[in-house]
């Protein structure tokens, strides 16, 4: 069986997503879709790359992830692949890529050149390559990706401060930050912390859901640090957005 996973800005009132579905079905044989959204907001990479970057390790080495977010046949573009950690990742020269891996893809991200038709044409083709036959072979390297500043979380040691942001706020108004469940055990005393979100104090940490009152943090998993309040709409409620800023005093004294 061969796996392949969706993520774009498409949305799903029109019936662009099955019809993409159909083109690779009658060139790539068994392949089994997965839908990891289609609801993100238009252009929006840095969602894309954090949700991405986020799920892929959850499928079988091999899958192959078209990233479709701002792609359409009217660009004028070759996609582009890099396999890492076992998967193959194709998308086109929108950041994307490097806002995933960061330096882990330097030098290792590839241009198919070798199909003629449009862009989804052109991916469909490199997927079925990287599926099924010799990718290296058809693919050229590009060195010089375009980059975007990566929205990673930062320890300072000096002021004992975590600082990250709001990067992503689902349907049901759950908060998901850009700090990772590890960072946040390292530095942070579960106990005795305290945490501004915008204009509201976070002080409470739970390992799971549970029944407070109070918004709290607990691990995703995503491996990231969510922020939730018990049978609530956080986002709604506190007026965030996302790329609100979360500032964590580590530990209070």
């Amino acid at each position: 069986m061969n796996h392949i996973t969706l993520i774009s800005d498409w949305q799903l009132n029109e019936p662009y997503v099955a019809m993409f579905k159909g083109r690779i079905i009658s060139q790539i044989p068994d392949v089994q879709f997965f839908d990891l959204t289609h609801s993100i907001d238009v252009l929006n990479v840095n969602k894309t790359a954090f949700l991405l970057k986020s799920a892929y390790s959850s499928f079988p080495e091999g899958t192959v992830h078209l990233i479709l977010t701002g792609v359409s046949d009217s660009i004028p573009q070759n996609p582009l692949v890099v396999q890492l950690n076992g998967h193959f990742f194709i998308g086109i020269d929108n950041g994307i890529l490097p806002l995933m891996f960061s330096d882990e893809i330097d030098g290792r991200i590839r241009v198919f050149t070798l199909e003629e038709g449009g862009l989804l044409s052109k991916m469909i083709s490199l997927a079925r390559i990287c599926l099924l036959e010799s990718w290296e072979t058809q693919t050229e390297p590009f060195p010089n990706p375009k980059r975007k500043l990566p929205f990673s979380a930062d320890y300072f040691q000096n002021r004992n401060m975590l600082n990250g942001m709001v990067v992503y706020i689902d349907e049901q108004a759950n908060v998901l930050t850009n700090i990772p469940v590890a960072m946040f055990r390292k530095y942070v005393n579960l106990n005795n912390f305290r945490a501004k979100i915008g204009t509201t104090v976070v002080t409470r940490f739970h390992e799971k859901y549970m029944e407070d009152d109070e918004p709290y943090f607990l691990p995703n998993s995503l491996g990231v640090m969510e922020i939730a309040v018990y049978s609530g709409r956080l986002a709604i409620l506190a007026r965030w957005q996302k790329d609100t800023s979360v500032e964590i005093e580590c530990d209070v004294k």
